[in-house]
């Protein structure tokens, strides 16, 4: 087993107090006992784990769930033995739920099997975390999204003396009835939309940037009008061949229709049976385009009708009305109906022609959202009907930044929407509206990554702009991830040997009273440098915030302590060596350092006695 050295005293090399100092001030502004740490999430002996991330005075440990195959290995065994553990030395744990994407997004676009798959993988999890801490509430973090990527792209660029936000690449588009996506280009446009024309100092038509309102709006617009001209274009063709008999051979056109077979013909008549059957093929074709375009209209009033509001809603109802009297089961088989079903059609297109903002695709962003948003809201109903007010409480994760549902913006609609989901679940429930709200702020909220938000900057944005993302989501903060990088990889070392603007973030957290646990996820700390001397995490991060050294928050800091010699943890040295110098320890054939005599005199232990 490995012990190692936790409490060294003096100066660390890496965190100077001057350097130390110029990042975080010269008081210390987080205590040891506000700080945890995340343990190693490759392995499932958490039990393990926990044991030895408490030996160097831990006061909570945050287990790793975020391997779905990996937390699905921990034994029900290990969750009782942790949670008598952790009453036994005080301490208190949280989870990281399993990394699953909620929405049930995968691949090949939305599918709702996958997202009630996920709900019940998350909901899984949650309830046995409960075990953990069955008389409070322990904070289980889940990630908004796991694989998808930025679903509106923006980056911050420099036009002058201003650096701008601007929409860049593509944005992801959804249909919401197939959840098939696909991406719409932010293309600059030229052509004059609406009139409007502005000219460079050149001479040449100017650039419209990209407005993500005015693409979406033109890309279903586009999409509209063509399913239209489509169904328009199969009905005519359709009608067109049909016409030509019914208009220049009317007597042949009503033998057709009325199902005459041309095999009943004699073979005196083979002429008129060859006419008969030409014609009977014209017609047979032109009423499968006829059908065609009926079936297709009929796909494009469902999607009409859900999506209408008002004039267009009221449009749609009153062409249902007309067209129920006029359906019946076999009108899309019958020869005899073929002007009844044209005239459907043409009335159709004639009505959905006049409708207008139908919204075929919508924005991906606001779809994962809400898919997202039901998935947890889910969650927390289930496990508030099993636990009541001590259910776990379900903190919601930004991923690392470039990813989807990423900022704060985004992060802070997933929260607000999983807690109307919820609210509206109790009550269905028979639960009062008031009573619902007040459980949905106490068990839904926010954890808020520092690394990850901090992965901006290769996006252009500065320390600046990370802080007033803070700003957006502190009031449903709940729990926060330390981690420092230098904003263009997702890399996880102690605070204060990256960039991330730390002392800036604390202070907007506060503003709005946080005051949850700040967990240490130092992932790379772990992977290359713990078992090559670097040591705990928590040890650097401590130093880096000036800790004070004890409770009551007055010097020495863990930058800067002085007088202290080396503790360690497990066997060796459990005290200053000037407690055995002092009290000495039966051996006198040792240094006096390690319990032998003092100069001049026996060993404290040796029959005589204190002086």
């Amino acid at each position: 087993m490995a012990y190692e050295t936790f409490y060294e005293g003096g100066d660390n090399f890496l965190m100077p107090p001057k350097y130390m100092q110029k990042l975080y001030g010269e008081i210390g502004e987080v205590s040891f006992g506000e700080l945890g740490t995340a343990v190693d999430p490759r392995t499932a002996n958490q039990l393990g784990e926990i044991n030895l991330k408490i030996n160097p005075g831990v006061k909570h440990v945050e287990l790793q769930g975020t391997s779905a195959q990996v937390w699905e290995s921990v034994p029900e065994q290990h969750l009782d033995e942790i949670r008598r553990l952790s009453k036994l030395t005080g301490t208190t744990t949280s989870l990281h739920g399993p990394i699953v994407e909620a929405s049930g997004v995968g691949e090949k676009g939305w599918e709702e099997i996958n997202r009630l798959g996920a709900e019940k993988q998350i909901e899984s999890a949650v309830l046995r975390a409960h075990k953990l801490n069955p008389d409070g509430n322990i904070s289980v973090t889940l990630h908004s999204t796991t694989s998808l990527p930025e679903m509106e792209p923006k980056i911050k660029t420099k036009e002058g003396k201003e650096y701008i936000e601007k929409p860049i690449g593509a944005i992801w588009v959804v249909d919401y009835e197939t959840g098939k996506f696909g991406q719409i280009p932010y293309d600059k446009r030229y052509f004059p939309e609406e009139g409007k024309l502005e000219y460079t100092e050149k001479g040449e038509i100017k650039a419209v940037e990209p407005n993500r309102d005015f693409i979406l709006k033109k890309f279903n617009e586009d999409n509209w009008t063509q399913q239209l001209a489509d169904i328009n274009r199969m009905a005519a063709y359709g009608e067109e061949r049909i016409d030509s008999i019914r208009k220049n051979n009317p007597k042949v056109f009503q033998e057709v229709i009325k199902g005459i077979n041309p095999d009943d013909f004699k073979k005196e008549d083979e002429t008129e049976k060859k006419i008969l059957t030409t014609f009977q093929r014209e017609i047979n074709h032109g009423q499968i385009y006829l059908r065609d375009s009926y079936r297709n209209l009929k796909k494009l009033f469902d999607i009409a009708y859900p999506n209408a509001k008002g004039e267009d809603k009221e449009k749609l109802r009153k062409f249902a009305e007309e067209v129920r009297t006029k359906i019946t089961p076999e009108i899309e088989t019958s020869p005899q109906k073929l002007e009844i079903l044209g005239q459907v059609v043409e009335d159709g297109l004639k009505t959905l022609s006049q409708i207008k903002n139908v919204e075929i695709y919508k924005p991906m962003n606001d779809f994962v959202v809400e898919k997202t948003a039901e998935t947890f809201g889910n969650v927390a109903t289930n496990a508030y009907k099993k636990f009541g007010e001590k259910a776990p409480v379900i903190n919601i994760e930004n991923p690392p930044a470039g990813g989807g549902l990423s900022t704060a913006e985004d992060l802070k609609k997933v929260v607000e929407k999983t807690r109307e989901k919820f609210v509206g679940n109790l009550m269905k429930e028979g639960v009062s509206e008031s009573e619902a709200k007040s459980a949905a702020e106490k068990l839904i909220g926010a954890t808020w990554d520092v690394g990850h938000i901090n992965m901006l900057r290769k996006k252009g944005y500065t320390g600046e702009d990370i802080v007033k993302q803070t700003k957006i989501i502190a009031p449903f903060v709940k729990h926060v991830h330390l981690s420092d990088n230098f904003g263009y990889e997702h890399t996880e070392l102690p605070m204060g040997m990256g960039n991330v603007p730390m002392k800036e973030i604390l202070a907007k957290l506060g503003e709005e009273g946080f005051e949850g646990k700040k967990i240490v996820e130092a992932g790379n700390w772990w992977q290359f440098f713990s078992e090559k001397g670097g040591g705990n995490p928590l040890k650097p991060t401590i130093e880096a915030f000036n800790s004070p050294i004890y409770a009551m928050k007055a010097g020495p800091y863990w930058s800067q302590p002085t007088g202290f010699s080396p503790y360690y943890s497990g066997y060796g040295a459990v005290n200053p060596s000037i407690h055995h110098t002092t009290y000495g320890a039966g051996f006198t054939t040792l240094p006096a350092s390690l319990g032998g005599e003092m100069p001049g005199t026996q060993s404290r232990f040796a029959g005589t006695p204190n002086q």
